[in-house]
Order: structure tokens, then C-alpha cells, then sequence
């Protein structure tokens, strides 16, 4: 192919033609996934359920087209790790990052804003905030993550676009996939699990019998398989915590409106995040050990953590579990839906 030439182009020019070019490539790519797969718009999104099983009889032998023994990712973070050329912080940014594989070769949402909603995104913060995926994203055969953002200009017309590019994945490769193009690098961290199942939060809940522990706001997250390092206390003591680089952020009202928790009349969160990838893992070759740990963090009116706990919890391949954890003297109530993964949509 002829090499592009950018003799006698000022920096503006140059990048406005190297984005032209990175969005002719998009849409060849766009036009290839819709001919490969007739059945399927590139824009659709998956109609798989993450609770297909959920109310599977327990004991009942699973049909072929469930999985618990293939790869699933667990998608932690996605972040802007460097600017280029003319941009500056903090950047306004909108659109949507998927995972597409071979269950349905649809869309899985990972982040998806419209213009009216975009996410201001700052040098000390530069992680897009997270919804999804909205199911098991399955690593068994290669896939592809697309990225299509773009920045918020002063009017529509005078938007920009960001960024338009897709990453093959292949299983073992690497945790961290890199998209960089000429105006910024980002990445998205990302961890194979083998033998898992989906959990959906379908209520996290603060029992109405005690003080509400996020007055000031909080957060909720999760680990699978939980990774527990030593934390010391401002007293010396030292604590088992889960490690916060392995946590899906499920809810963090640093990043509401006004810094407030969203919390209902009837104690439950509206959670950001509610699918999870969970690891299985049997002791004794019986049972599952505990390879879910759901993390809560209630914030003082200074902004510090005023008191936190985890519960472990035992993953199932179907139906609905109830935990309970204690929280500042507070109860909070949680409730997952369980199901094995879905292969294939052609059942």
C-alpha cells in the first residue's frame, strides 16, 4: 500500500487527516462484521441474558450450550493514559466502548454515553466510568473491543472525534489492551477467569433498622477471585483487605451527582455496574469456596473511609442467594442472581 504523505501539512492538518483515515478503517471493519454475520447490524446490541439459567432446577444436568468450564474476562478499568498533540485536560468525552464475541457477535456494552451526557475525564482521574459488560464477555475464541469516542466541542458541529479504532484479543496474550492512535493512548485492563459463572446484582440494600452508613457517600465494589493484601490502621493494627487493583467498581458516589450516594426510600443502591464475571473454584471436590467478595466503603464528611467490610460469598451455577453484612452498625442486604454462561444464542 502507498505510504501516506503529509509533506507541507501543518500539525493540525496532519492529525485531521490521520483521524480521516483511522475512520475509513473503521468502517471497513464495520462493513466486514455485518457481511461475516448477516444476521447481525453492527450496532445491536446482545440480547443474551446474564440470568439465562438463573432459575435452572439445582442438580438438573445443564444442556451443551451452557458454559462453566470455558474463559471469561473480567473487565476492570478503562483510562486515557496520555494526551497528544493540540488536546489538553480536562477532556469531555462521549461514546461507546464493546466487546464483541462469537456468543451472538453483538455488541456488549462496556461504556456508552450520548453527547448530553458526556464524562468530564481529568489528568489525576482519567478512567471512563464503567456500566458494563452487561454479560459474560467469553475469551474461548478470539474477539474484538471497539472504541468510538469523541470530544464535546462548544456546539455539535465543532465536536471532534477522539478516537475510532478496534483490538483483536486472543486469550493469554496480555491483561492490558493498548489503543493509541495520533491524539491519545489509552488503555483497557482486563483478566482472564477459567471455569466461571455470571452474577447480577439484582439489590444491594441498607436494612431500614439502624443509621444509614452513606450519609456521606460510599462505595461498593467486588473481587473475584478475592486478593487479600495487609493494611495497618492509624492505631497500628493491622487488617486483611481486599486488594482495591482487583475490584470491579459496582458504585462509587464520588463520581454521582453532587457527590451523593443514590439511595432509594427503601435502602437500595442504584448501582453503576451490576454483571460480574465469579471464579469457580471447589474444595474438596464438593463444594465451591468463596471466590466473591463484595467490599463496601462508607466515606466520613471529610471525604476518608469511616468504615468498611467485605463478605465472602460462595458462587452458585443457578438461582438467587441473600447475604448479609454489618456496615458502621448498620445491616445492608445483598441479592445475586446466579447463572452458568450462555455459549451460543443459536439454541
Amino acid at each position: 500500500a502507498k505510504e501516506d504523505s503529509y509533506e507541507g501539512l501543518d500539525d493540525e492538518e496532519k492529525v485531521r487527516k490521520k483521524i480521516d483515515k483511522e475512520e475509513m478503517f473503521f468502517d471497513i471493519y464495520r462493513r466486514s462484521t455485518e457481511s461475516s454475520c448477516r444476521r447481525v447490524v453492527f450496532e445491536q446490541q446482545t440480547t443474551l441474558s446474564p440470568m439465562y439459567f438463573t432459575h435452572w432446577t439445582p442438580g438438573q444436568i445443564l444442556p451443551n450450550y451452557a458454559e462453566t468450564e470455558g474463559i471469561s474476562l473480567q473487565v476492570y478499568s478503562f483510562k486515557i493514559t496520555k494526551i497528544k498533540g493540540n488536546l489538553c485536560w480536562p477532556l469531555q468525552v462521549y461514546g461507546v466502548v464493546a466487546a464483541r464475541d462469537n456468543s451472538d457477535r453483538k455488541r456488549n456494552i462496556i461504556f456508552n454515553r450520548l453527547r448530553h451526557d458526556c464524562q468530564e475525564i481529568f489528568s489525576d482521574d482519567p478512567f471512563l466510568r464503567l456500566t458494563g459488560p452487561s454479560r459474560a464477555i467469553m475469551a474461548l475464541s478470539p474477539l474484538n473491543f471497539e472504541v468510538q469516542l469523541k470530544l464535546k466541542g462548544a456546539t455539535e458541529s465543532g465536536d471532534r472525534a477522539l478516537m475510532n479504532l478496534t483490538e483483536h484479543y486472543v486469550r493469554g496474550i496480555s491483561n492490558t489492551i493498548t489503543f493509541s492512535n495520533c491524539l491519545c493512548k489509552a488503555e483497557l485492563r482486563v483478566e482472564e477467569l477459567s471455569s466461571s459463572v455470571q452474577a447480577t446484582f439484582l439489590g444491594v440494600r441498607v436494612v431500614k433498622d439502624g443509621p444509614c452508613p452513606f450519609e456521606y457517600g460510599g462505595r461498593v465494589a467486588c473481587s473475584s477471585p478475592p486478593r487479600e493484601v495487609v493494611r495497618m490502621d492509624d492505631k497500628g493494627i493491622p487488617h486483611f483487605v481486599v486488594d482495591s487493583c482487583f475490584q470491579v467498581v459496582l458504585l462509587d458516589s464520588r463520581h454521582c451527582v453532587r457527590g451523593k450516594m443514590p439511595i432509594g426510600e427503601d435502602g437500595c443502591l442504584d448501582l453503576s455496574r451490576r454483571f460480574v464475571s465469579v471464579k469457580l473454584q471447589k474444595e474438596n471436590n464438593q463444594q465451591f469456596k468463596e471466590c466473591l467478595a463484595v467490599v463496601f466503603e462508607a466515606y466520613s464528611e471529610s471525604g476518608d473511609i469511616a468504615a468498611q467490610t467485605h463478605v465472602r460469598i460462595k458462587p452458585r451455577t443457578c438461582n438467587i442467594s441473600q447475604h448479609t453484612c454489618d456496615l458502621g452498625g448498620s445491616k445492608v442486604e445483598i441479592t445475586i442472581a446466579w447463572s452458568a454462561i450462555v455459549r451460543t444464542d443459536l439454541i
